[in-house]
């Protein structure tokens, strides 16, 4: 699968840092490096890093699929969700270290709503956007300081930093973009609901409806976001290879759909 399982960190290098440092310190390796940022010709003499360019630092060991965001000097919430298209409050709400919105810290690992993408022989931007979800311009702004990125070539083996589709309140952290999805496949998420009540379906690319609409309950309401999961039914099959994992709310008002996410999603082949 494209979107690759496991934690990855994304630091900004720092005078002095070396990739060797860098491995040691999030428990990664070189070539786990190496390989996830192009350090390598005809980019870069081997393993050459400046200050200011991200990194996507893959950890060896991790039974946990999340993406950490370290903070520099001078950032700010508003500027790490303008960076990654989501919004501060739904980053204060996922994070349990923020205690205060206008309050972070450098050092500090920020969980962000996004995945990494692995880069296989014959992807093209287009074609990831399409299989994602994601427009390009979010895209290449979330790897805009990652110098050996370039939209026009991508080699294999290269990480690129995909932000997950998102509303205000409602982040679904599983199943990612472009993944296959089956009956009772696990979907997981955050989301600031009323009475925590989370709403959603899937509709194939002939607009079947696969899942009628179902809810699932968050483990908080809001205001707080609170996590929920369900197994999604199949209550039809799917007519069409692809289709979209639809999230969401109503309102108390007039039964109107609130704060809809959606995912790019893909069937397993019978």
């Amino acid at each position: 699968m494209p979107i690759q399982p496991g934690t990855h960190i994304l630091h900004t290098v720092q005078p002095g840092d070396t990739v060797y440092n860098l491995s040691v310190q999030y428990e990664s390796n070189l070539d786990a490096i190496y390989r996830a940022n192009a350090l390598y010709p005809p980019f870069v003499d081997p393993y050459v890093i400046f200050p200011g360019q991200l990194l996507v630092i893959p950890k060896i060991l991790s039974n946990e699929t999340i993406t950490l965001y370290v903070v520099q000097r001078g950032d700010t919430l508003w500027s790490i969700s303008q960076r990654f298209s989501a919004f501060p409050s739904l980053l204060a709400g996922i994070n349990m270290t923020i205690h205060n919105p206008n309050f972070i810290y450098t050092n500090q690992q920020i969980q962000l709503p996004a995945v990494v993408y692995d880069v296989t022989t014959g992807d093209s931007l287009t074609e990831i956007s399409e299989r994602t979800g994601v427009a390009i311009p979010t895209i290449i702004q979330a790897n805009a300081e990652r110098l050996y990125i370039s939209p026009d070539v991508l080699f294999e083996g290269m990480k690129l930093i995909i932000p997950l589709p998102t509303s205000e309140n409602i982040v679904v952290t599983r199943p990612y973009p472009s993944s296959v999805i089956r009956e009772n496949q696990l979907i997981t998420g955050y989301a600031r609901a009323y009475e925590a009540n989370v709403l959603y379906r899937v509709v194939d690319d002939n607009n079947i409806v696969v899942t009628n609409e179902t809810f699932t309950t968050a483990d908080y309401g809001a205001p707080t976001y609170g996590r929920f999961q369900d197994a999604i039914p199949f209550n039809t099959q799917p007519t069409t290879a692809a289709g979209t994992l639809q999230v969401y709310t109503r309102s108390a008002m007039d039964d109107s759909i609130q704060d809809l996410v959606q995912i790019r999603i893909s069937f397993e082949a019978a």
